[in-house]
């Protein structure tokens, strides 16, 4: 009997086993489905829409043969399916039915691949612009030689800043925008901004959206920095990196500070690197630049130090040339003035 209830149990393992394997394979197999459909969805909204604007215009369409304006003026309609037929109703009947016109409606709707789409809150008038003497040309620049509708055909917020300046149009946020304003932030101002806007700052990236000085003024990042610190300056920052991170790019530390602030609290606190054997009667530090000399970085704080660049030369009397021992003299007879124990000379003394 405990033998067939081990048996039993032992079975029983193996079935639940089974059943745990069964489990996670559907669920990688669920997994892996609906991330295939994620994807491909993905890849489609992403997918360059098979429309040649180039081709249409060696066939001397103009824009708006295939463009007419809307009532409102506020967009450009899109072709109707009937308008391309008078075409392709017989440009199309050797073709295969993917390659087909009809391809790219859907109930007689045309579905453009959206790349021109501007947000909901953008004031834009078609209308307004070709009253003003606009030519489509000025801001769907080269679209006569496009071969795809992508995003090369997207119209960024710079080209309508720079036409509007050569104009000389009002370039306030409400001649544009309904909601964003100097009190409305963008959308990119949201989550974690506040963590992640000094590195687009420090990026350089050029365009509107990261151009800071379009609402702000340098007053204002020192105002707020002020008041709260950045995140990275915290206890560790302090006492162990800001000095690396100092002497890497000094430049971003003089966006809030001067040299006097440095100044000032290195007078009352030494830097940790300043201990033990550090100074006399040891002087360690000498070691942390030399053999050979690396840097002059104490000059940062120590101004009034000789420049160690003004060695003395080697006297020109023998055995001084390049191939003489130092420390056969130096160091025995000759006691050096540093802790150096002569390994190389030349590095400093020429």
């Amino acid at each position: 009997m405990e033998l067939l209830g081990t048996s039993t149990k032992t079975s029983a393992r193996r079935v639940g086993g089974r059943a745990r394997a069964n489990l996670v394979l559907a669920a990688i197999f669920v997994g892996a489905a609906t991330g295939c459909a994620v994807l491909r969805a993905f890849c489609l909204q992403e997918q360059p829409l098979a429309f040649s604007h180039a081709l249409h215009a060696k066939k001397h369409l103009g824009c708006t043969d295939c463009h007419a304006a809307q009532a409102d003026g506020h967009l450009r309609s899109y072709p109707v399916q009937s308008q391309c037929e008078l075409c392709h109703s017989d440009i199309d009947a050797e073709k295969p039915p993917e390659r087909r016109i009809d391809t790219l409606f859907v109930d007689g709707h045309y579905q453009p691949a959206g790349v021109t789409r501007l947000p909901d809150e953008v004031r834009f008038s078609h209308a307004t612009h070709l009253a003003k003497g606009a030519q489509c040309e000025q801001c769907h620049k080269d679209v006569w030689q496009n071969e795809r509708v992508d995003a090369s055909l997207a119209i960024g917020m710079q080209t309508c800043m720079d036409c509007h300046a050569a104009v000389g149009a009002e370039q306030t946020c409400s001649t544009c925008h309904t909601v964003i304003d100097r009190n409305t932030p963008p959308a990119n101002h949201e989550q974690l901004w506040r963590q992640t806007h000094g590195k687009v700052v420090r990026g350089g990236v050029q365009g509107p959206a990261t151009d800071c000085a379009m609402c702000h003024s340098e007053q204002t990042c020192s105002q707020c920095h002020q008041d709260e610190k950045p995140a990275s300056h915290n206890v560790f920052w302090r006492e162990r990196a800001h000095g690396l991170v100092a002497a890497m790019d000094r430049n971003s530390c003089a966006t809030c500070h001067k040299e006097d602030s440095c100044t000032s609290c290195h007078a009352d606190t030494m830097p940790l690197s300043h201990v033990g054997t550090w100074g006399n009667p040891l002087d360690a530090h000498c070691l942390s630049c030399h053999v050979p000399l690396k840097t002059q970085s104490c000059s940062v704080c120590h101004k009034g130090t000789p420049s160690h660049l003004e060695a003395p030369p080697k006297p020109d009397i023998p055995p001084h040339n390049p191939a003489a021992n130092c420390r056969s003299c130096h160091g025995i007879t000759a006691p050096l003035p540093h802790v150096d124990n002569g390994a190389d000379c030349n590095s400093c003394h020429h």
